[in-house]
Order: C-alpha cells, then sequence, then structure tokens
C-alpha cells in the first residue's frame, strides 16, 4: 500500500470515532472549578484531533478528601461536568445507548460518567440511585485502596487483602446489574474479582488495564482472568500508562502487543480501548506528589507517540502496520464497546 492509500484507510478507520472507556477528567474539573470552559479550552482540541466519539469520564476521589468529603466532592465533580457541557455544546452527557448513537450521528462527543472506587456511596446504597439519576453509567468497585465494598488489587505480583466482596459489595452489584450500571472489573483485588463475576448475569468490562503476562502487577490481568471475561462474552479495555514498569518498553508497538495478546486468548471481540491518559494531570503534580505516587503505587510510564487523545491517530496506524484487518481495528476502536452499551444501556 503507498502511503497516500494508508492515510486514507486510517481516515476511513477512524471517521466512526473511537471509544475511550477511562479518563480522569472530573477530578481535574474539579480542581479547576474556579475556571470557565476548561473542557473547551484544554480538552476539546485533543479529543477532537483523535475523532474521539466517546469518552468514559471518571469520578475518582483522592486520599484527601476521604472519609468526610467523598460524596460532596463526587457530586461536585459531576456538576463541574454538567456546568462545563453546557458551555461547551460539542459535548454531551448520554445516559443510555440511544443517547450514543444519537450523539454520534449528530457528530458530537458523547461522556459517559463513570465511578472508579464506590467510596462516595459509603455503606449507603440508596445512593447508587441518585448517582444513577445524574448520569452514572458504569461503577468499579474500588481503586487500589479498600472500601466498604472490596478490596483493591495492589502494584505488585501479590500481597492484597485475601477476601472478596463485603455483603454491601454484593448488593451494590445486584444493584447495579439491576439499574443498567455497567459493573466495571478494572483495578478490584482477585477475590474480588471472583466475587463480582459469580454474581453477574450480563457481560462484565474491565474498563483499563493491562495483560500480567507482560507487567505482572494484581492490578493488571491474568490469563485466567483474561478467560473468565471472555467466557462472559465482556470487554477489556487497555490501559496505555501500564504497559510496562520500564520507560524503554512503553511504546506504542508493546501496547499493541497487550491488545494482540488478549485478542489471542479469547478474540477479538474482547479488547478494545480505556487509555487512562494521566500526564495532563501528572504534569501539574508537584515532585513531592510525584514521589508519593511512586511510593504508594507505582510510576506511570507514558508512550510518547500515545500521551493524549490527539495520538490516537498513531495507534489506528500501528494496528494497520501489523496487520489487523478493518473490520478487527473497527472492533477495538469501538464496535466492542457499543456492544456492551447496547446490552446494558
Amino acid at each position: 500500500m503507498t502511503d497516500k492509500s494508508i492515510e486514507q484507510r486510517i481516515d476511513r478507520l477512524q471517521a466512526g470515532g473511537i471509544i475511550d472507556m477511562h479518563f480522569d477528567l472530573l477530578m481535574d474539573l474539579y480542581e479547576k472549578r474556579e475556571r470557565e470552559n476548561v473542557l473547551e479550552t484544554e480538552f476539546l482540541p485533543e479529543i477532537e484531533a483523535g475523532n474521539i466519539g466517546v469518552v468514559g469520564v471518571a469520578i475518582y476521589i483522592e486520599d484527601r478528601y476521604l472519609q468526610d468529603a467523598g460524596l460532596r466532592v463526587a457530586l461536585d465533580q459531576i456538576a463541574r461536568l454538567y456546568a462545563e457541557t453546557q458551555a461547551c455544546p460539542q459535548f454531551v452527557i448520554c445516559k443510555s445507548y440511544n443517547d450514543v448513537e444519537k450523539s454520534r450521528e449528530e457528530g458530537k462527543i458523547a461522556l459517559l460518567i463513570t465511578m472508579e472506587g464506590a467510596e462516595p456511596l459509603g455503606t449507603d446504597l440508596n445512593l447508587l440511585r441518585i448517582f444513577y439519576e445524574v448520569g452514572v453509567r458504569s461503577i468499579g468497585l474500588t481503586h487500589a485502596r479498600s472500601n466498604a465494598a472490596g478490596h483493591g488489587g495492589i502494584f505488585a505480583s501479590n500481597g492484597s487483602s485475601p477476601d472478596g466482596l463485603s455483603e454491601f459489595g454484593q448488593d451494590l452489584v445486584r444493584e447495579c446489574e439491576g439499574l443498567g450500571v455497567i459493573i466495571d472489573l478494572a483495578h478490584i483485588n482477585p477475590a474480588g474479582f471472583n466475587d463480582i463475576l459469580s454474581i453477574m448475569t450480563k457481560p462484565p468490562i474491565v474498563s483499563h488495564t493491562n495483560a500480567r503476562r507482560y507487567y505482572d502487577i494484581e492490578r493488571n490481568i491474568s490469563d485466567d482472568q483474561i478467560k473468565m471475561i471472555g467466557e462472559r462474552r465482556g470487554v477489556i479495555g487497555v490501559n496505555s500508562v501500564l504497559v510496562s514498569p520500564k520507560a524503554e518498553q512503553s511504546t506504542l508497538d508493546h501496547y499493541v502487543d497487550h491488545i494482540e495478546y488478549i485478542a489471542d486468548l479469547i478474540g477479538i471481540d474482547g479488547v478494545a480501548i480505556g487509555f487512562d491518559f494521566f500526564e495532563f494531570i501528572y504534569s501539574q503534580w508537584p515532585e513531592s506528589a510525584k514521589k508519593e505516587l511512586a511510593e504508594k503505587l507505582t510510576t506511570p510510564q507514558f508512550i510518547p507517540d500515545l500521551r493524549n487523545h490527539s495520538h490516537v491517530r498513531n495507534l489506528t496506524r500501528k494496528l494497520v502496520e501489523r496487520g489487523f484487518h478493518d473490520e478487527q481495528i473497527e472492533k477495538i476502536l469501538r464496535g466492542n464497546w457499543l456492544r456492551i452499551f447496547k446490552e446494558w444501556l
């Protein structure tokens, strides 16, 4: 193929819009809450440049806001998103599959509100209904820490709590499935992972993770876990910042290795995108905060040519170069997530 024909093929593949199921947008909007038009000035150009059609935007509560302010900060994060999308009509908060399809037809960017860690709920299942009404459509029960629902997988090869979900966590899974809130197994510890799958009946997702085969930490996903997701017709989003613990191995090619590895294990229908772009937040931190993250969790390794949403074309090109067919690429970039939305939302 000529360079021109490859670029035309990439144009065609990108045209339907890319779906990224994990982006830490809301914590950044909250920290910049005294400013206006943050979404339009800081995020819209990159998102449009990458042909992003749908983004899962996560509520995440930093340790400094727990325990007392978790609920308030979560609601404030959602309030900021509503204010920012009202000021920037290119974005639409979507609550159903039909909403997502309508926004895509209109050339808008669909935002699905997700929750990374159930801390805002405390132990009150009634609050789930409130978050559902304001738009939360996916919940991962934990981040790396423990909470009332369960325990996170740690950034080491073993050592997290041997305990599974609490009674509250089990009830939360059932309630999410009843409401139509997608259950996300990202970050959960191995025992919790098994517990969630024993309760669920709909296809599970792991919004952003990597293969332990290449980066062996509990926070990532083992071969057995990948197969368990595949057996249930679930989807795994591949993360861009945990491709390798080593900077020199954090490359676009190695990112595609993770995609290929998961596809080889469970088929192309089981793998998608959950970039977890984080450099825009990390770069704002003082050195003390970066050191604290390294000590507590890990040092994120950013892929030079996949640092933000404007670089997604590089991924599409790499998938073409690696021999994926158009139908396979379209499933990775959007089709597999759309199937999940259709079944859940």
